[in-house]
């Protein structure tokens, strides 16, 4: 039968971290990097990252057990607290124990949506959709892939080179990298590294980006020469992606902030973007506003940040502005890093013809979680 309450638990136990999180100076940090996450729950991720730069008695092996514990806890949360844990001490100690191997075999399952809904740490609705969607050993699996780290992917830039001049560069500089599988310009990097401080990125010649994401770009084809709008472009990895794909990319945000980062990008990639107003393109890009639950397993605090239905109306006003910049004959792309249909699935419109219809889920895919589907404007 499969165990679903301790799908997400570590499968390898690590004595030296759990040694190490055990320390008296390193669980008194946990326990204040705890408390700087939960600050503003909706901005744990950056809020701790900020804190752990600001925290200059933690030498960079501490800082680096403090993030893995605090870390560690908001995935095991729900698991922990179901096991006992009354109070963030507890929940500091229990960490260490789940970290060294202990699984806590005397708690007794429940159903199996509750169960999932514990191991993951989300609402019950949540892992109820994900049961039926996957049933008992694909959810484990999911489960499973979210107790280890993600992958960090990276996608060479054809405005500078191609994958295998990529790869030489980056073994040049000391770095092992693996193609990535269904993405002709990835590579998985292996091991911790700073990627910002290597002189091949510092010239553009590739850029962090999922491989779901590549994927997505990749989705659309041939795109030499077409007019290509990005929409909700944000930092601007699809539109540097598109542009080095050949595309004339127009990117814009409705969020007024999203685009500071996307112009220094492009300078350092070598692209020419648009960063305007939209304006009627042969393809639209909708990377929409969404949960973000296809990245619990890169970024654990997003689940603190999650209300049902939480993006579906923005999307849909989204989606129906987007129509409008479609030429005659032209394509839109609609995608997510969600796994919920209520964020996936909107109404086809009148007049338009589904081309494509993708999902991505990590244990399958080795991506983080992603769905994208293309319309074609008849």
């Amino acid at each position: 039968m499969t165990d679903l309450l301790r799908c997400a638990l570590p499968l390898n136990p690590e004595p030296d971290l759990a040694a190490a999180g055990r320390r008296p100076f390193v669980a008194d940090h946990v326990l204040q990097g705890l408390a700087a996450a939960r600050e503003v729950p909706s901005h744990a991720t950056p809020n701790l990252a900020r804190w752990l730069r600001q925290t200059r008695r933690l030498g960079s092996r501490d800082r680096r057990t403090v993030s893995e514990g605090v870390h560690g806890i908001i995935r095991h949360e729900a698991f922990l607290l179901r096991a006992g844990a009354r109070s963030d001490e507890d929940l500091v100690r229990m960490w260490a124990d789940l970290i060294e191997g202990e699984r806590y075999e005397p708690l007794q399952a429940a159903s199996p949506a509750e169960d999932l809904s514990s191991a993951l740490a989300l609402p019950l609705p949540v892992a109820r959709e994900w049961l039926e969607a996957l049933g008992p050993e694909e959810a484990a699996a999911f489960g499973q892939i979210q107790a280890g780290r993600a992958p960090l992917t990276i996608r060479a830039n054809r405005l500078r080179c191609d994958r295998d001049q990529l790869a030489s560069r980056l073994a040049d500089e000391d770095l092992q990298t693996t193609p990535v599988p269904e993405a002709l310009d990835g590579l998985f990097i292996e091991g911790r590294v700073n990627v910002a401080a290597l002189q091949s990125f510092k010239d553009g010649w590739f850029e962090i980006q999922d491989a779901s994401s590549q994927r997505a770009v990749a989705a659309l084809g041939d795109v030499q020469g077409m007019a290509v709008l990005d929409l909700c472009a944000g930092a601007g990895g699809k539109s540097l992606a598109l542009a080095a794909a050949g595309a004339r990319v127009t990117a814009t945000d409705p969020r007024s902030n999203a685009l500071g980062e996307l112009g220094r990008r492009a300078e350092r990639a070598g692209a020419d973007i648009d960063i305007s107003d939209p304006s009627p393109a042969d393809i639209v890009f909708v990377d929409a506003p969404c949960s973000g639950l296809g990245r619990l397993w890169r970024t654990p605090a997003i689940r603190w940040n999650y209300r049902p239905s939480m993006c579906v109306d923005l999307q849909a006003e989204i989606l129906e502005a987007a129509l409008d910049f479609v030429r005659p004959g032209g394509r839109l792309i609609y995608a997510t890093c969600t796994l919920l249909q209520a964020e996936n699935n909107h109404q086809l419109p009148a007049g338009w013809t589904t081309l494509e219809r993708q999902t991505l889920w990590p244990h399958r895919d080795g991506t983080d979680g992603f769905h994208w589907e293309i319309w074609r404007a008849d």
